[in-house]
């Protein structure tokens, strides 16, 4: 208890510090973000805040364990298994996967993928349905990774979590009817982090080639002043206000002196990265830290699809975004860049 307090007065100070730092940015009225949404979301502008706390954590948490795994109306077309991963470095606890195998195929592309969440929420389940998909239209094997959340386990304990099944996709491709040569990651906001960052680290590491990245509404960096988080101050769903108390959570004891690579766009070389789908909506406060990211990439030379929603708020696409999506995955998992020429793939 004495350490929840404390923590929480961590939060508090942090939040009030940050607020002080805001540029000469008007906040928006919720009746101004409602005029920036498309009209089919308007509505969302006005519903309650979600306070961002130890106790909002610990409920939602709750909540998730009491859902069911969501019913697929393609299950006859995949094949789902359940893997535990050894974790990156010893003591690391095992890691939860599951795969989903397109059904008469073999020796597909891998495509990693992390859920979104805020670092701090989310578990298999949330893109149950759009990882089927994906495995199915896109013809990839698809690996949902349930990696470890803050503020229980801060950075990099998710980032090892992903270069550990990363390394073990490549390892064990032919258990899994993969192809070890034809693997990208990829994640939704906490999780489009959590690949950037993979992809970092394992840069830095020289590893295996990642042959595409797809980060969808990315948080590019930890630069709480950018004027879409400053706008987008107080609003429902994700909010620059969560922005700071969210990094506070992942970052831990670095909070203060963040790492290189602690999120995609925190390194000053953006060049031998994989190719890039990225996508930001433009009602998100997480917009210009993901656009800002994808020039970065752009100027250095990376093949970059780079898609900016005006209208959408965080977390909403238009349906078009996964065809598009599969066409790149299948574009780049095709081009082999040591040699600049593109190799057979196996329908």
């Amino acid at each position: 208890m004495k350490r929840t307090i404390i923590y929480s007065l961590l939060l508090l100070i942090t939040y009030s510090l940050q607020a002080q730092e805001k540029k000469d940015v008007k906040v928006l009225s919720r009746q101004e973000v409602s005029e920036r949404l498309l009209p089919k979301f308007a509505p969302l502008a006005f519903l309650p805040a979600t306070l961002v706390n130890d106790q909002h954590i610990k409920e939602s948490r709750e909540k998730e364990k009491q859902l069911k795994i969501p019913e697929l109306s393609n299950a006859d077309s995949v094949d789902i298994v359940y893997e535990n991963i050894p974790g990156l470095n010893p003591g690391d606890p095992a890691i939860p996967v599951r795969i989903y195998k397109p059904k008469g195929l073999t020796k597909s592309p891998i495509f990693l993928w992390f859920h979104g969440g805020g670092f701090i929420y989310g578990n298999l389940n949330w893109d149950h349905k759009m990882c089927a998909n994906m495995a199915i239209r896109a013809k990839v094997v698809v690996i949902s990774v349930d990696y470890r959340l803050a503020p229980e386990n801060p950075y990099p304990a998710g980032v090892n979590d992903a270069y550990a099944v990363f390394q073990w996709s490549i390892k064990n491709a032919n258990q899994i009817d993969g192809d070890p040569e034809r693997l990208g990651i990829g994640g939704g906001s906490a999780g489009a982090g959590i690949a950037g960052s993979m992809a970092l680290m394992n840069r830095e590491k020289k590893g295996p080639e990642i042959k595409l990245q797809a980060l969808i509404f990315p948080p590019g960096d930890i630069d709480t002043t950018r004027v879409s988080i400053q706008e987008l101050w107080d609003i429902p769903g994700v909010k620059g206000a969560d922005v700071p108390i969210l990094l506070r959570y992942y970052l831990g004891e670095n909070f203060n002196n963040p790492p290189k690579n602690v999120l995609p766009g925190m390194t000053d070389n953006f060049k031998d990265l994989p190719a890039t789908y990225l996508v930001t909506c433009g009602v998100d406060p997480l917009r210009d830290g993901g656009l800002q990211l994808g020039i970065n990439l752009i100027e250095a030379g990376i093949p970059v699809e780079l898609h900016n929603f005006p209208g959408y708020p965080h977390g909403m696409l238009p349906d078009r975004v996964y065809p598009e999506l599969y066409e790149f995955l299948n574009t780049y998992y095709a081009i082999d860049h040591k040699t600049s020429k593109v190799t057979q793939t196996k329908e």
